[in-house]
């Protein structure tokens, strides 16, 4: 998977223009705030996995994948620099202590606990921050909206998730249905359900199943400190998983 992963970004993000990566253009204001790439990686237990469960969030994060006593060599050393740094980040977070309140890795570390460790993968709807947060208003947001739809969908093609929470909340949902449209023709989604019967709300918690064979979840993003918000997570994960 790790192989495949690799040649899947190397296509991907050789369509990219390279001073996104090298930071060559960072004095400019354009681009001064753009983030290094998030580009998860994967590993051999993951693969061999029963279950693997994915978790979409958003990229808030300023990942620096290349500094001055480490720059931009080549595109594949990037590749695997930024794959590589986002795993060790993701296996040491599931190996830390609850953070105070609800955050993302709190969701990750619940689902750590109940299922497999190493069946969790972490994606993002978006593959770089802009200023440390959501690139939304960046100038050039529809190019790294195009770029973040294609690494995303190469992620679930090559991991395989038997399960994906998409928990990157609700100013963002315009952007996962623009990947995955649930209506029309081009509809990739189906067999919906809610858990209403259950006193969960809509917009809290919904399911669905991702070209008929991948089962869903969309809920707020896990850093909601709302009861609605904590009773879905607690839900989805006490009685639904």
């Amino acid at each position: 998977m790790q192989k495949n992963l690799t040649q899947a970004y190397r296509k991907i993000l050789s369509e990219v223009p390279l001073h996104w990566f090298d930071r060559s253009r960072v004095h400019e204001a354009e681009f001064a705030k753009l983030s290094g790439l998030f580009l998860p990686g994967t590993s051999v237990a993951y693969e061999r996995s029963r279950q693997r469960i994915m978790v979409v969030g958003r990229e808030t994060r300023r990942w620096n994948v290349v500094s001055s006593e480490a720059p931009f060599r080549t595109l594949d050393d990037y590749i695997q620099t930024a794959m590589a740094k986002q795993q060790v980040h993701l296996l040491r977070c599931l190996a830390a202590p609850p953070d105070k309140g609800a955050s993302f890795f709190n969701l990750l570390r619940a689902l750590a606990s109940q299922h497999e460790r190493d069946g969790i993968a972490w994606a993002n709807l978006f593959s770089f921050a802009w200023n440390s947060r959501s690139p939304m208003r960046w100038a050039n947001f529809p190019e790294l909206l195009e770029i973040s739809e294609r690494l995303l969908k190469a992620q679930i093609e090559v991991l395989e998730p038997d399960i994906i929470i998409f928990a990157n909340g609700a100013s963002s949902a315009q952007f996962r249905q623009r990947y995955f449209p649930y209506k029309g023709d081009h509809s990739v989604c189906s067999e919906f359900a809610d858990y209403r019967a259950q006193g969960i709300a809509v917009d809290q918690l919904w399911q669905f199943r991702l070209g008929r064979k991948i089962q869903c979840y969309r809920i707020q993003h896990p850093s909601s400190i709302s009861a609605a918000s904590r009773a879905a997570r607690r839900f989805l994960l006490e009685h639904v998983l």
